[in-house]
């Protein structure tokens, strides 16, 4: 699985940036697209809650108007049955009468019968038994009781022991029976009188109901455990359905016959009934499904417009850089004249129209730059042509100096000898420009020597003394820097004056510097004089190295917070500090 998800992602990174974007293009849609079709799985839940909650409202709407008009029914029965006319009535038919007396009391029954079902709009018919089993019956169907209903319905009564029984007809009907025992309540009797049977139109009642979703108010069944008594419609595929509701109220999606269905139940306490809404799954949701179909048929065609944008959007960005890349090809190979056939930069000023010009001047700046290094490269040719030439100048002094020493020697001219070795040592040092930074031990061996030619001729007038540690002599410092000090201390201090002059040469440390300090004892300066050296208003005489060169060359080769510092006072001297970093074998000057 590492292995594949590497290879995907090498395979990724290496593709052009054209293939880059479509790609990641792609896959935001797809992304999208998951996003919006989990939004719409969930609103359609939702969707689905919310019609099961007006599903359910109904439903319970509807069972409610069902059972009260059942109530009213069951009130009206009981009426009937404590009517003193029918109790009367009922009393004298369980004795011996004649044919006329009992022709009489069945008029009166049937009047008081007729009265009674005319007062409620859903009783189809009204049946009295008496206690002799004779029918007496009133309402739109006067139509008599089958045998086996009749004995069904009575036995059924009378194990109520005078309560309302609701009698379901076995399979698919419109009807509904209410039976209860009817018994004498004279003097308490309780005396079986008969038995009243009361045949209400249940598909009446459940037509009247308001209708509140029109045509997606589905269809009610009502069951009795698992038989179904009652169907407003007619739905033969229903018949294998599993109506046995194992909850109090709930809903669920099934397939029935081929068809989906949503269908809500709740159960009634008043009668131990379980009432059913059933609506056509496709009748209900058929606009939502075209909506969501829709939808994510226009986010299709979305996604495949938004690709074709971005496939077109690509190409503008790569092709500048394509071609940018083939013109780097070139250069790559060292083919700098292709500055020259490069197209024109684009007009617009994005972040690719600026790469091309950019590199455009790049590739034209260099050729330029090559060209110009070539005519360079030429002249310093020619300019170390004429250094080898001007050596000659340096030798021919040097060869002659050591013709003087060699000749020196050879009478016993030691001084001589002495002055002309220094001689030639210091201006090995003052023309060679191999080092601007060396060793401060270096630069004693450069002011000894100096010092040797200054010592024979001023002879005991120059009291030279040199207190340098040996840990200090391995510190870098610029080259020339003590010798012009000393030089300027011998101008100013030693020559004017016609007694000894004491020069001395001492280095001390403070903290993190090193102070190397050129001390003599002459006259000194005033504050303006002073002021004119440290600003480079005064010019030094001898070998022309002022202080502001030295100070400049100290702050250059390390930092602007070292350099020179003088003190002078007249007739106490001048002292110049050298003030240098302390880093004992740093070659990083070098």
């Amino acid at each position: 699985m590492n292995k594949l998800l590497l290879f995907i992602t090498s395979a990724y990174q290496n593709l052009k940036i054209k293939y880059k974007l479509v790609i990641f293009i792609s896959f935001i849609m797809v992304v999208s697209l998951s996003f919006m079709l989990i939004g719409l799985q969930y609103a359609f839940q939702i969707y689905d809650e919310q019609i099961y909650r007006k599903s359910s409202q109904v439903l319970m709407m509807s069972s409610n108007s069902i059972e009260d008009e059942l109530k009213k029914v069951e009130e009206i029965s009981f009426d009937i049955i404590t009517d003193n006319d029918i109790q009367r009535n009922l009393r004298d038919l369980k004795g011996n009468i004649s044919g006329y007396e009992q022709y009489r009391i069945q008029n009166e029954l049937w009047d008081r019968l007729t009265s009674y079902a005319g007062s409620e709009k859903y009783i189809h018919s009204i049946h009295l038994f008496d206690a002799n089993g004779r029918e007496y019956v009133a309402g739109t169907n006067s139509a008599a009781l089958s045998k086996e209903q009749r004995d069904l319905i009575i036995y059924q009564a009378a194990k109520q022991n005078g309560g309302t029984l609701w009698i379901t007809p076995g399979g698919f009907n419109d009807f509904l029976f209410s039976a209860r025992q009817v018994r004498a309540y004279e003097n308490l009797s309780l005396d079986k009188l008969g038995t009243l049977v009361i045949h209400v139109d249940l598909e009446k009642i459940v037509r009247d109901l308001p209708k509140e979703w029109e045509e997606t108010a589905g269809s009610i069944m009502i069951s009795n455990g698992q038989d179904v008594f009652f169907s407003e419609k007619t739905i033969n595929s229903f018949k294998q359905f599993d109506f046995s509701n194992k909850t109090k109220q709930g809903y669920k999606i099934q397939k029935v016959g081929g068809q989906r269905y949503f269908i809500t139940h709740i159960q009634s306490s008043y009668a131990d009934w379980t009432y059913w809404n059933i609506i056509p799954f496709n009748l209900m949701f058929a606009k939502v499904t075209a909506v969501k179909y829709s939808l994510i048929f226009l986010f299709i065609l979305l996604s495949l417009f938004v690709l074709s944008l971005g496939v077109r959007f690509s190409k503008r960005i790569t092709s500048p850089i394509e071609k940018l890349v083939a013109a780097m090809k070139h250069v790559q190979k060292g083919d700098f004249a292709i500055a020259e056939s490069l197209p024109a930069p684009p007009l617009h000023q994005d972040e690719v129209g600026t790469l091309h010009r950019n590199f455009t001047i790049m590739i034209q700046r260099i050729n330029e730059l090559i060209k110009e290094n070539y005519e360079k490269q030429l002249l310093i040719k020619e300019t170390e042509f004429k250094a080898l030439q001007a050596q000659i100048n340096p030798h021919f002094l040097y060869n002659t100096l050591e013709s003087i020493n060699w000749l020196a020697k050879a009478n016993q001219q030691k001084q001589i000898s002495k002055m002309v070795e220094s001689l030639g040592y210091l201006l090995r040092n003052s023309i060679s420009m191999k080092e601007d930074i060396i060793m401060i031990e270096k630069e004693i061996e450069i002011v000894q020597s100096y010092i040797t030619i200054q010592q024979y001729r001023f002879e005991e007038r120059l009291d030279f003394s040199l207190d340098i540690p040996p840990d200090f002599q391995s510190c870098y410092i610029p080259k020339l820097t003590v010798q012009p000090l000393i030089e300027n201390a011998i101008h100013y201090a030693l020559e004017p004056s016609i007694e000894p002059c004491k020069i001395t040469v001492r280095a001390f440390r403070k903290e993190a510097c090193l102070y190397l300090t050129v001390e003599d004892n002459g006259p000194g300066m005033d504050t303006s004089l002073l002021d004119k050296i440290k600003s480079g208003q005064v010019k030094t005489r001898g070998t022309g190295i002022g202080l502001q060169n030295i100070d400049e060359r100290i702050k250059l080769s390390f930092g602007e917070q070292y350099g020179l510092q003088i003190e002078s006072s007249p007739d106490k001297g001048t002292a110049v500090s050298i003030i240098l970093p302390y880093q004992m074998g740093c070659e990083e000057y070098v």
